[in-house]
C-alpha cells in the first residue's frame, strides 16, 4: 500500500473556473510554509511563488489523477492543493481546510500498520532463519515468509485501509475465514435532523430574462454541488472537521443534504452512529452542526455560487443566523400543528 495521500476535489484551473473534470488527487509531496507565506499563494494562485518552482516536478497529471504537492501552512494547518502543470504558479489549485489534521491521521493509521507489518515479519524471519540452520544452503519457501496467522492479519488490515480510500467501501470491516475475505459493512444507527435551507438569487445579466424555476427545483442542483464539495463528499462527511473525542468515538459520519419534504425545500442532515448517544452527546452534536452551518463549513459553502442552467444560486445551511433542528417526528409534528419553519 502506497504511503502517499489521496483526496476526491474538484481542483480549480487557474482559480477562477470550476469546470475542470473531478479526478483523484494524489498527493506526492506534503511542503510546510510559513503563515505568510501560505497566505500569499492561496491569495494570488495565478502569480508565480517560488515555493511551486521549487517543487513544480512533482506535479503532473496522467489519465487516472492529478498528482499534487500540498502546501500546509505552518501554524493555522490549513492546505493548499496544486498541480501546477509544469508553471511556475498554482494552475490547478484547492483549498483544503485542517489539511495538518489529514496528514497526521494518515500518516499514524500507516505507522501503526506497517510497525506491526513489521514486527511480524521479523519474527517470522528470524523463527525461520534459525530453523535452516542446520542446511548447508538456507532454502526458506516463499510461502513459509508470508503464511503465519499475525502477518495474514496485518496484510487483512492494511488492505482494509486501501479500500477505505475508495468512498463506497468507507465504512466496511475486513474477515478472513477459512482462507476467505468476506466484506461487511457496518450497521449504523442513523439520525435525520431537519432545519431550514435559504437559498439566495444572484444577478446574472442576460440578454433574455431567465424564467425562473420553483425554490424546491434547486434541491437536485444543491445536492450536486454538495456531491463536489471536498467536505461533504467525504466518507465521514462533516465528521473530519470534528476535534470532540466522545463525538467521534460515537459519531460516524455527518452529511447535510437538500430535500422536498412535503413541498418545503428543507435541509437534511443525515448522522450515522457507532454507538448511541448520550443527552449530553446529543447537545454537543446540535452544538457542533449549528456552528459548522453558521461559520465554518455553511459559510464557505454559501460562497460558491451553484449554476442551475440559468440561474445562479447559493444555498445558506445557516438560514441567515436563523438556525433550529428538528427530528423527523418533531418537524412533521410542527406540520400537523401549522407551523411553519423559518425562512
Amino acid at each position: 500500500m502506497s504511503d502517499k495521500i489521496k483526496l476526491n476535489v474538484t481542483m480549480k484551473c487557474k482559480a477562477d473556473s470550476y469546470s475542470v473534470e473531478n479526478k483523484q488527487c494524489i498527493v506526492e509531496e506534503v511542503v510546510t510554509i510559513s503563515d505568510i507565506e501560505f497566505l500569499e499563494m492561496a491569495s494570488y494562485p495565478c502569480r508565480d511563488n517560488p515555493h511551486i518552482t521549487l517543487h513544480k516536478d512533482s506535479m503532473y497529471a496522467d489519465k487516472d489523477a492529478m498528482h499534487c504537492v500540498l502546501f500546509i501552512a505552518e501554524k493555522k494547518g490549513d492546505g493548499f492543493l496544486v498541480e501546477a502543470e509544469g508553471y511556475d504558479y498554482a494552475r490547478y489549485s484547492q483549498y483544503i481546510p485542517h489539511a495538518a489534521d489529514i496528514v497526521a491521521g494518515q500518516h499514524r493509521r500507516l505507522t501503526e500498520v506497517s510497525e506491526k507489518l513489521y514486527s511480524a515479519l521479523e519474527k517470522n524471519l528470524d523463527f525461520l532463519v534459525a530453523e535452516s540452520r542446520s542446511e548447508p544452503h538456507y532454502r526458506i519457501p516463499i510461502d513459509a515468509v508470508f503464511d503465519t496467522p499475525e502477518i495474514n492479519e496485518c496484510l487483512l488490515e492494511l488492505a482494509g485501509e486501501l479500500l477505505k480510500e475508495q468512498a463506497e467501501f468507507a465504512d466496511i470491516k475486513l474477515s478472513c475465514n477459512d482462507k476467505i475475505v468476506t466484506i461487511d459493512g457496518d450497521k449504523y444507527e442513523t439520525l435525520r435532523f431537519i432545519s431550514p435551507l435559504c437559498v439566495d438569487l444572484e444577478c446574472v445579466e442576460y440578454k433574455e430574462t431567465p424564467e425562473l424555476k420553483a425554490v424546491t427545483d434547486y434541491a437536485e442542483y444543491i445536492r450536486a454541488a454538495l456531491e463536489e464539495d471536498h467536505i461533504s463528499s467525504q466518507s465521514r462527511g462533516l465528521m473530519v472537521l470534528c476535534n470532540d473525542k466522545s463525538l467521534k468515538e460515537k459519531v460516524y459520519s455527518i452529511q447535510p443534504d437538500a430535500e422536498v419534504i412535503n413541498g418545503e425545500l428543507v435541509a437534511v442532515t443525515t448522522v450515522k452512529l457507532i454507538d448511541t448517544l448520550t443527552e449530553e452527546d446529543a447537545e454537543k452534536l446540535k452544538k457542533f452542526l449549528s456552528w459548522e452551518y453558521l461559520h465554518n463549513w455553511g459559510e464557505e459553502f454559501q460562497k460558491t455560487p451553484i449554476d442551475t442552467g440559468g440561474e445562479m444560486i447559493t444555498a445558506d445551511f445557516g438560514n441567515n443566523g436563523k438556525l433550529q433542528f428538528m427530528t423527523e417526528e418533531e418537524w412533521e409534528q410542527s406540520q400537523d400543528e401549522g407551523l411553519v419553519m423559518q425562512q
